[in-house]
């Protein structure tokens, strides 16, 4: 009875750190502004795709997963002068879990947009809508805020 009771505890710990190693963010996102001209730069959003989780794409069909949205309407002092770009292309797959074609991006991916400055204070402030998955099971869609003030060397 001793060594069931100690097999059991033993198994208990290690399938308790086993939970606790999962990923529990399988994307993190970090941003970069980068001055282009006097009043005029770039924003970068990085996504940090944790190893065997995808990030979907732009746009998606219908009765499928929620497509990868940025929001930047809560930005203040600053227009946006061109689209949200990404890096590059995203993967086109035929993904089984949905039974459609779908797009997504398997490693981190970095999006950027350009802007002008308005105002006195500008501020880029981003609402990204994102949904992941791992070939066996998908996170419920996530929303994030990104805030930073945009401070160009004078």
């Amino acid at each position: 009875m001793t060594r069931l009771l100690t097999f059991l505890l033993l198994f208990l710990a290690i399938s308790g750190f086993e939970v606790s190693g999962q990923t529990q963010q399988p994307v993190r996102w970090r941003t970069f502004v980068k001055s282009t001209g006097d009043k005029e730069g770039v924003v970068t959003i990085k996504a940090l795709v944790a190893d065997g989780w995808h990030l979907y794409g732009l746009t998606l069909p219908k009765n499928g997963p929620k497509p990868t949205t940025f929001d930047f309407k809560a930005s203040t002092d600053i227009e946006f002068t061109g689209k949200i770009t990404p890096a590059r292309p995203a993967l086109e797959v035929d993904d089984p879990l949905f039974g459609m074609k779908l797009t997504w991006w398997d490693s981190n991916i970095e999006f950027t947009i350009p802007f002008k400055i308005t105002g006195e204070n500008p501020r880029f402030n981003c609402v990204i809508n994102y949904m992941t998955c791992d070939g066996t099971t998908c996170r419920p869609p996530v929303r994030e805020n990104i805030a930073t003030p945009i401070k160009f060397k004078k």
